[in-house]
């Protein structure tokens, strides 16, 4: 996976093929199947967030630099408008970022979390989902 700094303050960053591998991925897949059910559903939502803390993403080298993308996308799908809205393209977004942290703590992702270097792909698909789920208009 190719993955390299970029811009003066070093942060990682993936090549579009690569993102857009690792979004057609069948575990990134399954992750969307996941988002599907756990949206609207508080309980489900409540475990995901507890899995997503118990990660320590600011502990991990490769995932810290977007531990506040993380915490902040948790209190963006905590909002009442956020997690309310029914709209096609809100659910989307909200379903999205849903997908990316539940792949966040699937240990069976393209690469197994358990390598070294197993949070890469993690890193990317957070990047790369959250910022653009959160990305559109906010009420």
């Amino acid at each position: 996976m190719s993955v390299t700094p970029e811009g003066p303050s070093g942060h990682l960053t993936a090549r579009p093929e690569v993102v857009r591998r690792l979004l057609q991925s069948e575990p990134f897949a399954r992750s969307r199947r996941r988002a599907e059910l756990i949206d609207g559903d508080h309980d489900a939502m409540s475990e995901l967030v507890d899995l997503v803390r118990l990660r320590h993403v600011e502990e991990d080298v490769h995932l810290a630099p977007i531990a506040g993308l993380v915490e902040e996308t948790l209190t963006w799908l905590a909002t009442p408008e956020v997690a309310g809205d029914q709209s096609p393209s809100v659910t989307a977004r909200r379903r999205m970022a849903i997908a990316a942290l539940n792949y966040l703590y699937d240990v069976d992702d393209v690469i197994p979390d358990d390598r070294r270097d197993g949070t890469i792909d993690d890193f990317v698909v957070l990047q790369a989902v959250l910022s653009r789920s959160m990305g559109g208009p906010r009420h």
